[in-house]
Order: C-alpha cells, then structure tokens, then sequence
C-alpha cells in the first residue's frame, strides 16, 4: 500500500467559482492496480484508476474539479486509494487521507426575502433583517428623519430593530460581508385618520342637528 495519501490545494472557495483539490498516492505499486475513490459526505463524487506498466513503486494524483455551492459549506471531501487486486480478500485495506471541511464564502441572502409593509399602531414591533451568509453578515439600519432622534440609541449593527414604532417611513436594513450586499426595505404606513372631508361632513351634520333642536324647542315655547 502507499507510504501516505493526503490532500492539496486546501482552501476556501467562492460560490459560484470553479476549484480543484488534488490527492498525492505516495509509493505505490502496482499502479495498474489503483484506483482512487473521491467521497462527500456519504456519496462517492468519482473514481479513476491508473494504466501504468512500471510494478516498482510510483506516486500519482488525482484532481477533483467542483463548482462551489453554499449547501456544500462545512462538508468533508476526502480521497481513498485501493489496490484492486484478485482475490479482493487477499488485498490491502484501502488507506484514505483525511478529511477536508469545506468553506464556502457567498453574499447574505435575507432569510424572509420580500420588503414588509405595516401600518401604525397596529403593526408588529418587530422588524427582523436576519440573512444568512460566509463570513456572518453585519447589518446597518436606516431610519426616517423623523425617528432617528427616538432610535439612536438602538444597536444599528444587529439584525432585529424593536418597537413600538411611532414615526411612518422607510425602516432600511443592510446586510452585508465580504461576498456581497443585501438590502430590505420596511415601509411603515400612518393609519387612516379622519380627513378634511369627514371632518367638514361631521361639523355641518352638527349644525343641522343644533338647527333641528333649537326648532323644536323654539316651537314648544310658543305653545
């Protein structure tokens, strides 16, 4: 069997981005004989065997190509090495190198993606920004003009901002880490009051009512 098998190439990598991890078969022989499993997790990604001649002793590699996922941060990659030889029970164990975690660096996504939108005083006091991401995101709140004053002393760096919120606006949170930038709006509306038009409907309906009593009276008066 071989003197070691072990991994290169160990480093994080970017979702998205194409990268390769390469296992070293240090002396080994016979090379027609090996094959070398790739395994994550519990599934086998690939295998590949060797069409060598020499029966001495060699080192080979091989090279694993993957395109960087964030459902794949913090999974373990390692290489097996076998010698497949007749019959299978008379062969060496399989010697395997140890295992790589897998870090995965990608931009913050919003755990809840679409803005919010609340009225006032019926709303929730809670406005929540939690996203997820590598590195962990750091957040940055906004506030309206007119509630910067009452939020001041609020920690604007974590992902969930309190209430009761008093002043209508826009509520910005940021999320961001090195990868990227995610932004999330909460629009808080004023709830609906007693416009002009209901009030000028309300004060004329009080006149005639006034009107209609003092009629009556005046009326009774003279009898």
């Amino acid at each position: 069997m071989p003197d070691s098998v072990s991994l290169k190439n160990l480093s994080a990598v970017v979702e998205g981005h194409k990268f390769a991890i390469q296992c070293d078969i240090v002396n080994v022989a016979p090379a027609r004989n090996l094959s070398v499993l790739w395994h994550k997790g519990n599934k086998i990604l690939s295998s590949q065997i060797f069409n060598e001649s020499i029966l001495s002793k060699v080192s080979k590699s091989s090279v694993l190509t993957l395109t960087a996922h964030r459902d794949d941060d913090g999974a373990e990659i390692w290489c097996e090495a076998k010698l497949n030889l007749w019959p299978e029970e008379q062969g060496p164990p399989p010697v395997r190198s140890e295992a790589h975690i897998l870090t995965v660096l990608y931009p913050p996504t919003s755990i809840s993606a679409s803005d919010e939108t609340q009225d006032l005083p019926a709303g929730k006091n809670i406005l929540s920004c939690n996203a997820t991401g590598n590195p962990l995101p750091s957040y940055h709140w906004q506030f309206p003009q007119a509630a910067q004053e009452t939020y001041k002393d609020q920690d604007v760096n974590y992902p969930i901002l309190t209430g009761p919120f008093e002043f209508p606006g826009v509520y910005t949170c940021t999320a961001s880490n090195s990868q990227g930038t995610v932004t999330k709006y909460f629009t808080v509306n004023k709830p609906p009051g007693i416009g002009p038009g209901a009030i000028a409907a309300i004060a004329i309906a009080a006149i005639v009512i006034v009107i209609c009593t003092l009629g009556v009276i005046h009326r009774k008066c003279k009898r």
